[in-house]
């Protein structure tokens, strides 16, 4: 351990008492990561995601990692000339759609990231939300205006296989999960990523909830990043603009999390180098 610790503060550069702090902190708590972005889609970003998650692993905490893979799917319906469109950073999704969608993310990119962490020897699982009945959803239902706009195969997760996903963590693997899940009836569902990330940190009652993402945070009217929020003020900054697209799930998914208990959840520019380690053993 302590040469984990010297490595960890010669890596980003802060003091050993800072980093043991923390670790008494962290040892042992489980930590929802949402992965996505550059820090999926940029090779030496990659690499720096992989490496902090070997250093969260060898510090004895316990990561889960949900990820997205939106830039990704673009590209690949583009390719087939399948027209896509969002609705509040939200994907609709039809049936051609979502074939797409779970090609990607379950054969794709869930695969990989298991691959690479495999490469470093860290026990880790990739698994969609249809494996061992993780996760039942419904529908996601959105009403604007008093209208209510159908998003196609888009579902809102509402019960998680706590057991099966702890039993993961206590034989130390690390599950990596592509959001997709069904119904009772076995329909598939595309979930965001981001909202299925804040539902499994809760329902874990996971220490922290850290969201990377493709800028600094909420940036305010002047250009300037705020660096808290009050819940209050949320829904009126999304009425003036102020939070929009893809920024919309990831505000609400935090505050939902803090109000059914993670301790907290942090939007993280995934742009920066080492930002998992530097978030988690530096104060």
């Amino acid at each position: 351990m302590k040469n984990l610790i010297y490595s960890i503060s010669k890596l980003i550069g802060v003091k050993k008492s800072e980093i043991v702090s923390n670790l008494k902190k962290y040892r042992n708590q489980i930590v929802v990561i949402k992965y996505g972005g550059s820090a999926m889609t940029n090779p030496k970003l990659s690499n720096s995601f992989i490496a902090d998650i070997d250093i969260i692993v060898r510090s004895g905490i316990h990561p889960v990692i949900i990820h997205g893979g939106g830039p990704q799917i673009n590209d690949v319906l583009s390719k087939m000339n399948i027209k896509h469109k969002f609705h509040q950073g939200i994907r609709i999704t039809d049936d051609k759609t979502f074939k797409i969608v779970e090609m990607v993310l379950s054969g794709s990119i869930n695969k990989n990231i298991s691959l690479a962490l495999s490469r470093r020897n860290i026990n880790a699982v990739g698994i969609s939300g249809c494996d061992s009945r993780l996760i039942i959803a419904k529908k996601y239902s959105v009403t604007e205006n008093g209208k209510k706009i159908d998003l196609g195969n888009v579902g809102r997760p509402i019960k998680l296989n706590n057991k099966f996903m702890l039993s993961l963590i206590k034989n130390h693997i690390v599950p990596i999960v592509a959001p997709i899940g069904f119904n009772s009836s076995g329909k598939k569902f595309n979930i965001n990523a981001d909202l299925m990330a804040g539902f499994i940190a809760h329902e874990l009652k996971a220490r922290r909830l850290l969201m990377l993402t493709d800028v600094q945070g909420v940036i305010n009217k002047n250009n300037s990043l705020i660096s808290e929020l009050k819940l209050n003020d949320v829904k009126k900054m999304i009425s003036n603009g102020i939070i929009y697209g893809g920024m919309i799930p990831k505000v609400n998914t935090c505050i939902d999390s803090v109000k059914k208990g993670v301790r907290a959840s942090v939007i993280i520019d995934g742009r920066v180098k080492n930002a998992l380690t530097k978030e988690l053993f530096s104060h």
